[in-house]
């Protein structure tokens, strides 16, 4: 009867971080060396070795750096690469912040980035926004509503009363002598009249806007 002996099973397959180690082990370097060799910083060699591919700098600098570290061991680069975009696509895909349940707080760098542009954008549509309504509250004419007299009003007596309601920052002038209104923007005062027709004119304005205007006629017989 055989004996079972267990052997230790080996992958054929090596990634793109070990066979870089290992063709710069096989020259007898270190990471420094190689660094100082292809000007880079030993920390990208080492995250390259070590398949860390989210600590590798982008864009052009990071394919002429990879490039020129490949092409100095000697390796295929053409083989290579294929390989390094496709374990990088992966490893990408694997520790996107979207996909991941915890997440670490350096991959939350984005997210400010993002709130602080919407809050920037808010804050001056909400200004321009208040800035319109108060230039329109401050330019555009008082409201003016007069409850008395009404209009072509006849009457015996020589006194009327002028009443009516305005917005309380407003100031207003009956036949150009101004009357006082309470917090609420009411306001009641007694006129002396003449006999036959008299034009009252009533006016409301605030300190930089436009006027209202209301006239009433009334007759006394």
């Amino acid at each position: 009867m055989n004996k079972f002996v267990s052997r230790q099973v080996f992958s054929e397959y090596k990634g793109v971080g070990d066979q870089l180690r290992s063709a710069r082990i096989n020259r007898g370097l270190s990471i420094d060396a190689v660094a100082d060799i292809v000007k880079t910083k030993p920390k990208y060699i080492e995250a390259l070795e070590m398949e860390n591919y989210i600590d590798l700098p982008e864009g052009f600098y990071g394919k002429i750096f990879f490039k020129k570290y490949v092409a100095f061991l000697g390796l295929d680069y053409r083989k290579i690469s294929k390989g390094f975009l496709r374990e990088r696509k992966s490893f990408t895909s694997q520790n996107n912040i979207f996909s991941k349940k915890v997440v670490k707080s350096s991959g939350l760098i984005i997210f400010p980035k993002i709130f602080r542009n919407i809050l920037i954008a808010s804050a001056i549509f909400v200004s321009f926004l208040y800035l319109a309504f108060y230039l329109k509250d401050n330019v555009s004419a008082p409201d003016l509503k007069i409850i008395s007299p009404t209009a072509n009003q006849m009457q015996h007596e020589l006194l009327a009363e002028v009443k009516g309601v305005t917005a309380p920052e407003s100031e207003v002038f009956i036949n150009g002598q101004m009357v006082l209104i309470d917090r609420n923007g009411s306001f009641s005062e007694t006129i002396n009249l003449k006999k036959g027709v008299n034009i009252v004119t009533i006016k409301s304005k605030k300190k930089y806007g436009k006027e209202a205007v209301v006239t009433r006629q009334i007759l006394v017989e």
